[in-house]
């Protein structure tokens, strides 16, 4: 447990925060040259004496309490989740919009589609085996505000130029960032809407086109955003050109070029140009553009991603009265998260596991009539980590399709970069290689960033790309970062929250959708959001990770009162034998006959306060952590909290 200070008070000392120590087990020297009845008094004074040192204290410094908050840490742009949860948990959806698009840029997008890094590690998980809804919630902040929030246009205070290609996830980041440090920006996308794969990749049925033409184009215009649409740079425009009009270019032009259709050798198997095979992403493009697009009765999907999961949900909307997903390794293997296969196999779609393919077949050397498969076991982890697929020879077998998708993933397109030219280092596929604390190319000026230099990811890793770009930018052009805000610690006076909320009741709630007879449209969305009420009950069931208890060392009187009421055993007091001797925060206590510390698992506490009621001294309370790093780009906002007292 942390103490206010370092101050040692009687028998008792401070351990700010402890953690299993890896000298575990090991006797001080102190303690063998005691004799048998020193020992016995030793025992009766401390009774962990004769146990081994399993604690070590670490000062709790604002690095501490930013890791402390799991979800924060997951987030790739570190969105001040714990606030925007306790917001919506008071029904101010407004609020939790708005805190939402200052760190990640397009919260109605996300809410819907997010890979969701920050619900893994959530840490709810260790309490009912389920996350907080954070995605989900996302997306109720943002269909249930009362405002649109149309923002501000920001002055132009700089008087140096910057251009983006690409009006993708890290390329929007960037050029709001931009324009908020008073830069005039301009974009050019090859598209004629903004959004990258938000609006070319990704179904209308799972991301309405209103949702991301507010949140991109209309906010981008808002913002004063010089938009150049239908515009390729390498064709229309060149690199060359923008480097002499502008004083800084940043290329986020995304990953669209589509891994070829190759079998266990990593060759491109018989039968791949073959009319009917359809790569994913540019069947996704043709289908949210209104192009012509060919989707059979039997469709068959290579691969385990998020394109693949599109795609073969997109083949039942157009049609398709067969879909298999065929993927070489196991279910514990597959990218996709679990809900996403939940979801496609509710709509019927087939999963086979532990294949590979081997030939696509034709009845008339011109159209896909089959693929020819080969069963797979698994045998050592690869460089991905996952286990290698090796093919059983024998195992061959035949699936008849009059389509197939291969969906295995994207890289970036590095034509149209004169890299020669430039003298720029890229590597062999042509993209540039960039500097990752300042995402500067080797061409002074040019910046590249997102999947376009890291390959195909999710949209908030490329989301945070950009943003961490935009920083970069404005130190390159002479601009100096946002200072640092000081960290502080406020209390939460007369903290009850397990008295009042039964928040550790409430159960998880998968976010409704359609019921199957409706879904097979390709412009209605599938899934509905929570309602209102949905939104703030499962916004409860947050714990509030931002939130740590303290102690007072000077009245603390060690009744182990907050042990005994403690619901998950989080709390105990330890003998000083169990922590690490040498310990910065123990020095002196070698000499002590005895003592104790007070020791947390922050894995366990669900923030209840009730050691804070138990306390007969008054010794605990509830601190809410806040702080702002530099350029706001970690935050813990300063918010009260719901349901303290």
């Amino acid at each position: 447990m942390r103490w206010r200070d370092s101050k040692i008070v009687g028998r008792c000392v401070q351990a700010d925060i402890v953690s299993p120590a890896p000298c575990a087990g090991k006797r001080s020297g102190w303690y063998s040259r005691l004799d048998a009845q020193e020992r016995t008094v030793l025992k009766m004074i401390d009774p962990d004496s004769e146990l081994g040192a399993r604690y070590q204290s670490i000062m709790t410094n604002p690095d501490w309490y930013q890791t402390n908050i799991p979800c924060q840490v997951g987030c790739p742009a570190h969105t001040d989740v714990s606030t925007y949860i306790g917001l919506i948990s008071q029904a101010r959806f407004d609020e939790a919009y708005l805190l939402n698009r200052k760190a990640n840029v397009v919260p109605g997008v996300l809410g819907r589609t997010c890979a969701r890094p920050c619900e893994p590690v959530c840490r709810r998980n260790k309490v009912d085996g389920k996350p907080i809804a954070i995605c989900w919630l996302k997306r109720a902040a943002a269909d249930h505000r009362e405002y649109q929030h149309r923002a501000e246009r920001p002055p132009v205070t700089k008087d140096k130029k910057v251009a983006v290609v690409g009006a993708g996830s890290a390329g929007l980041a960037a050029a709001r960032d931009l324009r908020e440090m008073g830069y005039p920006v301009a974009l050019y996308e090859e598209y004629p809407t903004a959004g990258g794969v938000m609006v070319n990749g990704i179904p209308v049925w799972r991301l309405p086109r209103n949702v991301t033409y507010e949140e991109c184009d209309e906010y981008m215009a808002d913002l004063g955003v010089e938009m150049h649409y239908n515009t390729r740079v390498g064709r229309d425009i060149q690199v060359t050109d923008l480097l002499k009009e502008y004083d800084s270019v940043y290329l986020a032009a995304g990953c669209y070029v589509s891994n070829p259709l190759t079998g266990a050798d990593n060759k491109v198997i018989r039968g791949a140009d073959l009319k009917g095979v359809e790569d994913g992403i540019k069947l996704l493009a043709k289908t949210n553009y209104g192009e012509p697009a060919f989707i059979g009765k039997k469709v068959i999907v290579l691969g385990g991603g998020f394109t693949a999961m599109d795609c073969c949900r997109t083949s039942l909307r157009f049609g398709a009265e067969k879909v298999y997903v065929l993927y070489r390794r196991s279910q514990e293997e597959m990218p996709s998260d679990e809900y996403e296969v939940d979801e496609a196999m509710f709509e019927h779609v087939e999963f086979q596991y532990l294949v590979t393919q081997v030939e696509v077949l034709s009845d008339d050397g011109v159209h896909v009539s089959g693929l020819k498969l080969i069963r797979n076991k698994l045998g050592d982890p690869d460089s991905s980590g996952r286990r290698r697929p090796i093919p059983i020879p024998g195992s061959e077998f035949v699936i008849e399709a009059d389509t197939i998708i291969p969906a295995f993933g994207q890289s970036s397109d590095g034509s149209w970069l004169p890299a020669k030219e430039l003298n720029l280092e890229a590597n062999r596929w042509g993209i540039p290689l960039v500097d990752r604390d300042t995402w500067m190319t080797s061409y002074p000026g040019l910046f590249a960033g997102g999947d376009y230099t890291e390959g195909s990811r999710n949209l908030i890793s490329a989301i945070a790309d950009g943003r961490d770009a935009a920083s970069a930018i404005n130190r390159y052009l002479g601009g100096v970062d946002k200072p640092a805000q000081a960290a502080e610690e406020i209390e939460l006076p007369d903290y009850r929250r397990g008295m009042v909320d039964d928040y550790e009741s409430i159960g998880f709630r998968n976010i409704p959708g359609l019921p199957l007879q409706d879904r097979f449209s390709n412009t209605r969305e599938t899934e509905i959001g929570y309602s209102p009420e949905q939104a703030v009950e499962q916004a409860r069931r947050c714990l509030q990770c931002q939130l740590n208890i303290m102690i007072d060392p000077s009245i603390c009187i060690l009744c182990s009162g907050c042990v005994d009421i403690c619901p998950y055993d989080c709390i105990s007091m330890e003998g000083l034998s169990r922590v690490v001797k040498g310990d910065p925060m123990h020095l002196g206590t070698e000499v002590w006959r005895g003592g104790a510390d007070m020791i947390i698992d922050e894995e366990k506490c669900i923030r209840c306060g009730l050691c804070i009621v138990r306390c007969p001294t008054d010794a605990i309370s509830m601190v809410q952590f806040e702080v702002a790093s530099p350029n706001e780009r970690w935050t813990v906002s300063k918010i009260p909290m719901l349901n303290v007292k």
